[in-house]
């Protein structure tokens, strides 16, 4: 032994041998030198060893050992700062045909054995208790282990129950183990299988993990997991070469549920994720807000991942339902695509892209609003629901930046919408949080029937500025025509409102409203000096524009071609511009 692993193995005690052709040889106070780096003189300290040596194997050319029986081991295990384990022996060339020879051992039983666990690169440590036991009516040998110490810094207890120690060294045969560990207020539970156990290679294993916050597993793990509420996961966990796969999971986090399968296959060094999941219900709340940063998102560099996600409910002030998203990530370059969801009786579909590897980060985002009840959004919002109606648009947009701010400063792109139903005057009073008093008598009559027929916008952006130059909402009585500029870079608005009655004879009881000043406490200024720059007459606003989102305000899509009462109320509209330009 002492040849074969370059270390000293000595006896210091008794060597009694009871003879028979099974006879048992009895050595005590036996130690095996340590690693010359190790903190402790010896690897491991047995009382006493009974071997047990079958003569009549012997004799056929077989070295069997039925049995061994380790009294009082104590076991010192131990991972240099090199990350070097105590338990692996300098190579020589005639090792590998000596491991070949190593006799063949038919069960190992171990009593009141101590171990000892530590390692230097992770401030991981901790004491055990093991011993082999028997079960009585079968005879059954299981190997139990009880300890506790520190993972990676953290307070750590395990309770194991698996297969005997001799099925170790037999790879090809699973190797049984029932395990809970408890990492702080984490806990883990597993039961199955591993084929190759000093490796942890061969993983088959369902497990069930609980705790207060992922996060607190990154200490554990050694790599950085999210923050999020309290969560419970069941499921099936493999690992083979190098692929990982989790099947059948299920559990919660936090008040949102999920279901699916994830396998994470190691390429290069890089994970592979592909996910299929499902969920019940999300809350948004459970996975923390928006990040004012995206730097994190440059993390992404090192992944790569196909993830399909569907949820029946998305829990957020907004009434979201059937949410389908798909994620793929890429050298670094994040797409959601589709992600769509149902919300206010319509539905949202979008594309997503972020490339993390310029500097700033660029984006581009691609939108269709399908019969949105825009009511339904603002009553979340306390606003009243009666003001708005039904919406339909399509929009894109290019942007630069590293933060939310700086994303709408660089946006480029543009969006069209068009809205039936609600009323001008409550719309405008809800938006603003305030009731701005005389400017709505100056905007409209007292008399005035502000309900709208049909509402359209062009929103040109450039450079983080929305030059809006087409915005009209056709009502009974008025047509309401709208110029400006919100501008993302100072956080700033100038908007004119310019009613034009139908009736000319009213014309005196109107007057302009100019909404100025900061998005957040803009003010309202109705009268004469509100110019409005821009379209001025329905001879001068495009029709084609409009009729092009008539398809966006049917609830389904073979719904197109029909020309349902939503669309009527737009084409009236179409057809004064029409006749405005005759």
């Amino acid at each position: 032994m002492s040849e074969l692993t370059h270390r000293t193995l000595t006896i210091d005690g008794d060597l009694t041998i009871n003879w028979s052709l099974v006879p048992n040889i009895r050595f005590e106070n036996i130690k095996f030198e340590n690693a010359a780096w190790g903190k402790h003189p010896y690897m491991f300290e047995i009382a006493a060893i009974d071997i047990s040596v079958d003569l009549k194997e012997i004799l056929k050319g077989r070295f069997i050992i039925p049995q061994i029986i380790l009294t009082k081991p104590n076991i010192i295990l131990e991972r240099s700062t090199e990350g070097k384990g105590n338990w692996e022996f300098q190579d020589n060339e005639n090792a590998h045909n000596k491991d070949r020879e190593f006799p063949i051992i038919e069960r190992v039983r171990i009593v009141d054995g101590t171990l000892t666990y530590e390692d230097l690169t992770s401030h991981t440590h901790f004491s055990a208790f093991f011993a082999t036991k028997i079960k009585e009516e079968d005879g059954e040998e299981s190997t139990v282990l009880q300890g506790e110490g520190k993972l990676r810094g953290r307070p750590l207890t395990i309770n194991l129950n698996a297969g005997p120690l001799v099925a170790l060294r037999q790879a090809k045969q699973p190797y049984p183990m029932v395990l809970e560990l408890h990492a702080g207020k984490t806990s883990v539970k597993v039961n199955g299988t591993l084929t190759q156990p000093l490796q942890l290679q061969g993983i088959d294993l369902q497990f069930d993990i609980k705790g207060p916050n992922p996060e607190q597993l990154s200490h554990v793990l050694g790599a950085p997991m999210p923050s999020l509420p309290l969560y419970q996961l069941k499921g099936d966990l493999s690992h083979h070469d190098d692929i990982w796969q989790i099947q059948r999971l299920h559990g919660h986090v936090g008040d949102s549920d999920l279901a699916g399968n994830i396998t994470v296959k190691i390429v290069a060094g890089q994970p592979h994720i592909t996910a299929d999941l499902n969920s019940k219900k999300i809350n948004l709340n459970d996975f923390g807000p928006f990040p004012q940063s995206l730097s994190a998102l440059r993390k992404l560099q090192k992944m790569n991942a196909n993830i399909s996600i569907r949820s029946k409910l998305v829990d957020t002030k907004v009434p979201i339902d059937n949410l389908k998203m798909h994620i793929i990530i890429k050298e670094g370059h994040l797409i959601l695509s589709p992600l769509d969801f149902s919300v206010a009786g319509g539905n949202i579909r979008s594309r997503i892209e972020f490339d993390t590897k310029t500097q700033p980060i660029k984006s581009k985002i691609e939108i269709e609003i399908h019969h949105v009840k825009l009511g339904e959004i603002l009553r979340r919002f306390k606003i009243a629901d009666k003001s708005a109606g039904l919406i339909g648009g399509q929009g894109i947009f290019w942007f630069k930046g590293n933060s939310l701010a700086e994303m709408l400063a660089s946006a480029d792109g543009g969006l069209l919408m068009l809205m039936t139903g609600g009323r001008l005057d409550g719309l405008l009073v809800e938006l603003a949080g305030l009731d701005i008093g005389e400017a709505i008598v100056a905007l409209f009559d007292k008399d005035d029937n502000t309900e709208i027929n049909c509402a359209f916008v062009d929103l040109p952006t450039s450079g983080g500025i929305i030059n809006m130059k087409t915005f009209v909402v056709d009502t009974k009585d008025t047509v309401f025509f709208g110029s400006g500029s919100i501008d993302f870079n100072s956080v700033q608005l100038d908007l004119v409102i310019d009613p034009k009655p139908k009736d000319l004879s009213l014309f005196s009881a109107r007057a302009p409203l100019h909404i100025k000043g900061s998005l957040k406490d803009p003010t309202f200024t109705p009268g004469a000096s509100a110019i409005l720059r821009g379209a001025v007459s329905l001879a001068l606003l495009p029709s084609a524009p409009i009729v092009s989102l008539y398809s966006l305000l049917q609830k389904d899509q073979k719904d197109q071609g029909n020309h349902k009462q939503d669309n009527i109320l737009c084409g009236g509209l179409v057809e004064a511009i029409n006749e405005a330009r005759k």
